[in-house]
């Protein structure tokens, strides 16, 4: 049964003074880079949003240079690994660095798109403009992870291949990998060592770790035990037996860069998780009546990748209460295997059977979660989209109901803030609010 088994969410270690930790609970002391607009801004709601904690000034030049201590670039070049555009990274600053560190000539970038599609042409030469601006003389590829060239990673035999990835990986001398880290909801991190594998891999091989997202101990800030964390480690450590790879980790809130951190992809990953903590989670006493999920930047694209802002959440609002996504969703509701299981099942009960019936396909476990935080037999939550990008159908089929403005929304599901407790979470698609105390249940 998915969902079954009770899974407490872990502790983050010593929590801050809330000013310090970035715990924002008035507009006026929002960082610059977040904002109440006037429909969402509600008297009475509690604030939180990603916060600059007092941290060192991020060391981009110690980062890079401990990450490239680990490669050879002299020898035969390296190949960058960089996030798409569907996650804000600082990659340019990054690249910068490294491109002033090697021969020229001896760099190439690939975009790590995972089973994103490209964006299209323009959109595309856009991104590729930002990422080398400044940089002269390195070639810039597009991972498809359907290509039909990609190579075996592991073994000689390439039928006993444990996993396929971008060709580039194989023929460079080392592989460094740029990510950002930030609270994922069932990879537990996100961070370079994701980059550097389901980034790059072929499609099969992401949708078999992707499976093992419907498990209840997949949850946000989870590695150990968490199988899709495992499995990508387990993917990364067959990349490393066969090139060297170096990573470098940033913590970004907003355009803001927080702290960096260069090494091996563990020893990055593990150096930014603190920082990343400060930055992004915030513990609450006990679940609220009412939860305002915001989502901005590339996240807010397609309501795919803004749910992000919802699953990172979900747990901070109670059985029964309400949920409101802000999300513009130009590109709509996004991803067809995700909308196809949608039209096939209107309750949890029925999307876990026909996952069962047909097999996990990509997509699958978010339509499955979405259903469990929705269904009156489950979690019964109550929820909202506030977007100009969805139609009332593409709310309905969602399970969701298209509201004018956050304060329709609430006034629709009975809320009153002030009277009720009211959460109202900011780029939260990397925040992560949570109870002290959670377990995911069916």
């Amino acid at each position: 049964m998915l969902f079954a088994a009770e899974v407490p969410v872990p502790a983050v270690g010593k929590v801050r003074d809330n000013r310090k930790a970035g715990l924002d609970i008035c507009p006026e002391r929002m960082n610059s880079h977040q904002h109440s607009s006037p429909q969402t801004a509600l008297q009475g709601a509690t604030i939180l949003g990603p916060g600059s904690p007092e941290l060192p000034p991020p060391e981009l030049d110690r980062a890079v240079d401990d990450a490239l201590r680990l490669l050879s670039p002299s020898t035969g070049g390296i190949v960058v690994l960089v996030n798409d555009p569907q996650r804000h990274t600082a990659t340019n600053a990054i690249l910068r660095l490294i491109a002033e560190r090697i021969a020229p000539g001896r760099l190439r970038v690939l975009v790590a798109a995972g089973s994103h599609p490209a964006p299209p042409k323009a959109a595309r030469e856009l991104f590729e403009r930002s990422v080398l601006a400044g940089i002269t003389r390195a070639a810039i590829q597009w991972h498809d992870c359907r290509a039909a060239d990609l190579s075996a990673i592991g073994p000689a035999d390439p039928s006993t291949a444990v996993w396929r990835g971008h060709p580039w990986l194989l023929e460079s001398a080392g592989v460094l990998a740029i990510g950002s880290v930030e609270p994922h909801y069932f990879a537990g991190w996100t961070g370079a060592h994701k980059t550097a594998t389901v980034g790059v891999a072929a499609h099969d091989d992401i949708q078999t770790n992707h499976a093992m997202a419907l498990s209840p101990h997949c949850c946000p800030l989870c590695l150990d035990g968490n199988p899709v964390a495992e499995g990508i480690l387990a993917m990364l450590g067959v990349l490393e037996a066969a090139r060297s790879v170096a990573a470098v980790n940033l913590v970004q809130a907003g355009p803001d860069i927080l702290a960096a951190a260069g090494g091996s992809a563990r020893t990055a990953l593990d150096a930014a998780r603190p920082p990343a903590e400060a930055a992004f989670v915030r513990r609450i006493g006990k679940p609220v009546d009412a939860l305002i999920a915001e989502v901005a930047g590339p996240l807010a694209e397609s309501f795919y990748q803004a749910d992000k802002g919802i699953k990172n959440n979900e747990w901070a609002v109670r059985d029964g209460g309400c949920l409101v996504l802000v999300a513009a969703c130009p590109q709509g509701i996004g991803q067809d295997q995700f909308i196809s299981l949608l039209r096939r099942a209107a309750t949890h009960a029925e999307a876990v059977a026909a996952v069962e019936s047909a097999g996990y396909r990509l997509g699958d476990h978010k339509a499955v979660r979405l259903r469990y935080l929705t269904d009156p037999a489950c979690r019964a939550v109550r929820a909202y989209v506030v977007s100009e990008g969805l139609s009332p159908a593409d709310a309905a089929l969602l399970g969701l109901l298209k509201a004018p403005t956050v304060a329709a929304a609430l006034a629709d599901a009975g809320i009153r803030p002030g009277r009720d407790s009211v959460l109202h979470a900011h780029d939260a698609g990397n925040l992560c609010a949570m109870p002290s105390a959670t377990s995911q249940r069916s």
